[in-house]
């Protein structure tokens, strides 16, 4: 009876004692999961949460969505860069042909402008019976005296009208000894010319504006200097004070053109 009373007792201990092992383990196993395990789960939500949000952000998706704006850029620049030379051909076109009409009417103006307005007349139409002596000694007809022949003489019968040889201003109206009634006249560009041998009573006076073509006067005797000549004219041209040959003066002059044109077409 004995045996069997300790037999009973030793089977007791033992599932008393695996039943406690079952417990400490189950115990261990909670702990485990409610504490460890609890601090953990936190931390890999926060790591799969920031997964999640910074994810798409390296994805081939959102680089798949960016390129097409980058190649609509780039395709666009290409086409401005193409068009532009044609849009912009036909302005320079344009602007060439004005500058080409702009110049041409330059080079017109400019050559009317730099053609004298007027040019020198004769004072009288006639034979020229002395020249001009170019500053060389020549022996006077009337004097017998070698001196120069400052003028050119055109023979004109008396009374024939002396004109102006270009507009002009009267400087002097006076009577020579020698020379007679002269009448001196200042011309806009500083050319002076002077009449000699005029008649008496002249309408014209010192001072007065006349324009090329005046009638100044008329052929008279009053030139003592040269009075063993027909009657003529004594005409005397000076530049820069001085005396300059009135043939070649006025020839020079009448070779130009009174307008010149240069029109390019």
């Amino acid at each position: 009876m004995k045996k069997t009373a300790n037999s009973g007792a030793s089977g007791k201990g033992f599932y008393a004692a695996l039943s406690l092992s079952i417990a400490m383990v189950g115990a261990a196993c909670w702990y485990a999961y409610t504490g460890t395990g609890k601090r953990q789960l936190p931390e890999t939500a926060e790591s799969s949460n920031l997964a999640e949000y910074t994810a798409p952000l390296m994805t081939s998706d959102t680089r798949r969505q960016e390129q097409p704006a980058t190649q609509t850029t780039a395709s666009t620049t290409v086409t401005q860069t193409q068009t532009t030379p044609a849009s912009t051909a036909p302005d320079a076109e344009a602007a060439a042909a004005v500058l080409h009409k702009t110049t041409e009417k330059s080079t017109t103006v400019t050559a009317e402008t730099a053609a004298p307005v007027e040019k020198p007349m004769m004072p009288v139409e006639g034979e020229v019976i002395q020249h001009f002596s170019k500053g060389e000694l020549v022996k006077s007809e009337t004097t017998g005296i070698w001196q120069t022949h400052n003028g050119t003489d055109i023979a004109a019968a008396p009374g024939t009208e002396v004109r102006a040889v270009l507009d002009g201003t009267v400087t002097a109206v006076d009577r020579d000894a020698l020379w007679g009634i002269c009448v001196t006249i200042l011309h806009e560009n500083g050319t002076v010319t002077r009449y000699c041998g005029l008649n008496e009573g002249l309408n014209t006076e010192a001072g007065q504006v006349i324009p090329r073509g005046t009638v100044i006067g008329a052929v008279r005797d009053t030139n003592e200097a040269e009075s063993s000549l027909k009657p003529h004219l004594h005409f005397e041209v000076l530049q820069n004070d001085v005396y300059t040959d009135p043939e070649s003066f006025i020839a020079v002059s009448q070779s130009v053109p009174k307008n010149t044109k240069t029109t390019a077409e």
